[in-house]
């Protein structure tokens, strides 16, 4: 179990709630691929769902387009850090998923399905 040297709430806003679909497991227990209209996003993309057990031990989930916002590399292989970034393998640029600066939306499980989590009122 990976356990994060800081802990920071998501980053990401959805002005309204939004159903994850397509999921699929990865070859980690921690990670999973979807398909998500992410906030100002016209269509469906890859989107991927990490999850992270909390102190108090519940699981915390957070999802972030597949998509480097680099230059476009699948980050869907990529690994967790304790520091709270996916590093990029193309570039090894970091991608904040848990860390202070990240743009992660919070994710909910509900059954089997996903859903990001409506953050503004």
């Amino acid at each position: 179990m990976l356990t994060l040297s800081s802990y920071y709430p998501a980053g990401g806003r959805a002005e309204h709630e939004i159903k994850i679909i397509n999921i699929k497991p990865t070859e980690r227990a921690d990670v999973l691929t979807a398909m998500a209209k992410l906030p100002y996003a016209s269509t469906e993309k890859p989107v991927v769902i990490y999850s992270q057990t909390l102190a108090n031990g519940e699981k915390e989930y957070r999802t972030v387009s597949a998509k480097c916002p680099h230059q476009g590399a699948d980050i869907s292989g990529d690994e967790l850090k304790a520091d709270g970034n996916v590093y990029c393998s193309l570039h090894r640029r970091p991608i904040c998923i848990f860390s202070e600066y990240n743009h992660a939306y919070l994710t909910e499980k509900r059954a089997d399905e996903f859903y990001i989590v409506k953050s503004y009122q």
